[in-house]
């Protein structure tokens, strides 16, 4: 067996291989490479386990290195709120694509190796979970009419008191529903990711993705970047402008989804990942979704292990600063501080 650095010429190979496997998502699937190169210009080292050069696939890892400007930096397999088992044909391939992951990163000098994985995963043993997250995912039926059905009342009641206020809805807006995103996250203290990243996702993945937005009186105000495979529409980035929470059009957004969903064939919505015991994972429990832990596995390759609390007064101080910033400066600074420090 060989492991290697994929070809982009074989991106076509390696999405085949994603797609065969019961374990994946689109987390797996190749186009995230041209997310982080295009994006934010970051070194994605996409890995092949083969029986023999040029053989067949057994495993493959995503990989991508954030050299952060004031710090060692750190490998990863995902962007953002990606999550995924290791796909391989046994855990040994899958722990040998680990191990190769975790050479290649220290050379190129990272501190530590993030794998973000989806339940327990066999193939990482070892590394330090940090169990802070979780991803929720609803089941849905044949027709809308079936879903509309199965929702609770307090949920059909947001829908239609969302529904009278006459919101039009709309396809393809990604700079609109950037201004939404970045306001939002402004409001919760967040950097943003960057215009010329979203609009790298949405090219990437072509058909299979999409932006839904709401406008209300001509202006947008929620919307989302969605993402159809293997029968899942997931929902990597979602978000409504503050001052329109009391006409509830998350959950007309969150419902127009659906009901695409449902006329489309799909059979699972994956409303992405979440903190545990936060608003927004009671906001999709509310839909009826089921939760799965989505721990982050670190291994430490230099310097000290690091340490992810939302809560600790660092945290807690960096985000009421980020807050006070004035909104175009946080729109410029945010992508720079995602791509070098919460890739």
């Amino acid at each position: 067996m060989i492991i290697e650095e994929l070809d982009p010429a074989a991106a076509q190979e390696w999405d085949a291989y994603v797609a065969s496997k019961a374990d994946a998502n689109c987390y797996h699937l190749h186009g995230w490479r041209a997310v982080g190169e295009r994006g934010y210009g970051l070194r994605a080292p996409f890995l092949a386990a083969r029986a023999r050069p040029r053989g067949e696939l057994l495993g493959v890892l995503p990989l991508f290195f954030v050299e952060g400007a004031l710090s060692r930096g750190y490998a990863t397999t995902g962007l953002f709120g990606a999550y995924g088992r290791v796909l391989c044909e046994s855990e040994e391939i899958g722990r040998a694509l680990l191990e190769e992951a975790s050479r290649r990163a220290a050379r190129a000098g990272l501190g530590s190796l993030r794998c973000k994985a989806l339940g327990d995963e066999p193939c990482a043993p070892g590394f330090t979970p940090l169990p802070h997250w979780v991803v929720a995912k609803l089941p849905l039926p044949a027709t809308a009419d079936q879903a509309w059905d199965g929702l609770r009342g307090k949920v059909r009641n947001c829908i239609r008191k969302a529904q009278r206020f006459g919101f039009e809805v709309q396809d393809g807006e990604v700079a609109g529903f950037y201004d939404v995103l970045a306001e939002n996250m402004h409001r919760k203290g967040s950097p943003i990711y960057g215009l010329r990243l979203m609009r790298a996702l949405v090219s990437a993945f072509g058909p299979a993705a999409g932006v839904i937005t709401l406008r209300h009186e001509g202006r947008i105000v929620s919307g989302a970047v969605t993402l159809a495979f293997k029968g899942v529409v997931t929902v990597p980035f979602a978000s409504s402008r503050p001052g329109s929470f009391h006409m509830n059009p998350n959950n007309l957004l969150y419902w127009e989804i659906i009901s695409r969903a449902c006329a489309a064939g799909l059979y699972t919505l994956d409303f992405g990942r979440s903190l545990r015991d936060s608003t927004p994972l009671d906001f999709k429990l509310g839909w009826g979704a089921v939760a799965t832990p989505q721990p982050l596995l670190v291994r430490t390759l230099r310097g000290r292990a690091p340490r992810i609390d939302a809560e600790a007064p660092l945290v807690r101080g960096l985000v009421a600063l980020w807050q006070r910033l004035p909104r175009k400066l946080a729109d410029l600074l945010g992508p720079w501080v995602c791509q070098r420090f919460l890739a």
